[in-house]
């Protein structure tokens, strides 16, 4: 371990909230605390009434209003991000901020003039890239096109403004390589998760409440922004439905479900598909726990959706596409279909739903993949050998854990 360090994570979003890239970072700087150091999250103006022990919690003033909990582009963001930067200047100067450790892409824009004026290294936790997100939250062909070439200016010179880059998954930290990137100065480390026990006796009240005793279910966890591709979860399922009659998809978000609910409408598959939104978490872990598989439609390849973990945490198989599942190991703790072919995706729901023991196993699978990788602990000592390194500080080895051969970036 290291000597407690004053630390400014910069959440260029809400915080907290429950939505996955939100839990990473609220779950990484709990690690950090827990291992002695102070830690600062400097963020927007609101957030979700969540317990976050040992983090304090500064927020730029709201001087209009803006609760938009939806990731994606807005026209009063920009200005949020000028907030967020004067923020963390306060923060920096009032708290004697050994390091900066930015999360999400605007995080290192507002963080570079003060690395700038006051002389503090910044980390960049690399959660995506924006050449393979940005352009879905536009429909149109041109802004599409607009948004592809805003999104390579933004991948090509963001990043350079840290001084050390983590990548979520292999695909990030080669993307980094090749636009310019020291290898020295990227690091592959992929999220933990913090589940707790899985759920062994599921609430029956709560099931009898939304009817979920005696079907196949399959669920999908998360938000319903286009990157996901809930379309192609949607176009699956018809072919499910032939073959499992009994099987029903499970929605469990907090985004607004009105335009997925009349789509369903439109493709006559509502008789086998629920949403529920705004679960707890526990409400949603008591689900997950009657579960026959999970789902994760999404073909983006620069993320790391975190839903993944919390199925792993909860025993469930997981179908899912090609490089958008860094966690999935084919045929071990869930199957793959080719990148975005539903055809495919159907067959893998299908063989699962057909062979339970099999996918029991596949699930136990999933669960001690989670204890054996994806501890905070053990990531947070990772986290702490890049500040070391920035701050030139004396290591103790036996804190840390060495990094996986196979978790290193090289040229």
């Amino acid at each position: 371990m290291i000597q407690p360090l004053n630390i400014a994570v910069v959440a260029a979003c809400p915080f907290p909230t429950s939505q996955g890239s939100q839990v990473l970072i609220r779950e990484s700087c709990e690690a950090l605390a827990k291992r002695g150091h102070n830690v600062h999250v400097v963020t927007y103006h609101f957030g979700e009434d969540l317990p976050c022990p040992g983090l304090t919690i500064h927020r730029i003033p709201k001087i209009f209003k803006y609760n938009k909990f939806r990731s994606g582009p807005a026209l009063k963001k920009p200005l949020l991000d000028i907030l967020l930067a004067i923020k963390l200047d306060e923060v920096v100067r009032k708290n004697k901020i050994d390091v900066i450790h930015c999360h999400n892409y605007e995080a290192p824009v507002a963080a570079f003039p003060v690395k700038l004026l006051r002389n503090v290294p910044v980390v960049y936790h690399s959660h995506n890239t924006m050449s393979d997100e940005f352009y879905t939250y536009f429909r149109l062909k041109i802004p599409q096109t607009i948004a592809r070439f805003a999104a390579r200016l933004m991948d090509r010179y963001i990043p350079r403004m840290a001084d050390y880059s983590i990548a979520i998954n292999r695909k990030v930290a080669e993307f980094l390589f090749k636009s310019g990137i020291s290898p020295s100065t990227i690091k592959l480390i992929p999220p933990g998760i913090d589940y707790g026990d899985p759920v062994e006796v599921p609430d029956r009240d709560l099931l009898n409440k939304y009817q979920l005793q005696s079907q196949k279910l399959l669920i999908y966890a998360g938000n319903l922004d286009g990157y996901q591709r809930i379309d192609l979860i949607l176009d699956a399922l018809p072919d499910i439905i032939g073959e499992h009659p009994d099987s029903r998809l499970l929605f469990l978000t907090g985004s607004n479900s009105e335009s997925l609910m009349a789509e369903i409408i439109e493709r006559d598959l509502a008789e086998n598909i629920s949403i529920i939104n705004d679960l707890s978490f526990d409400e949603i872990k008591h689900i997950l726990a009657i579960g026959c598989l999970a789902v994760n439609p999404r073909i983006a390849w620069s993320g790391f959706p975190i839903k993944l973990l919390n199925y792993f945490a909860a025993g469930l198989p997981v179908v899912a596409f090609e490089d958008a599942a860094p966690c999935v190991d084919h045929c071990h703790n869930g199957l793959l279909a080719k990148a975005g072919d539903y055809k495919e995706f159907a067959k893998c729901v299908n063989y699962l739903l057909s062979n339970p023991e099999k996918a029991r196993q596949i699930g136990r699978n999933a669960r001690s993949t989670v204890e054996e990788l994806y501890s905070w602990d053990r990531i947070a000592a990772e986290i702490e050998m890049i500040y070391a390194e920035l701050l030139s500080l004396e290591r103790e080895t036996s804190g840390f854990i060495k990094q996986p051969e196979e978790n290193v970036l090289t040229a």
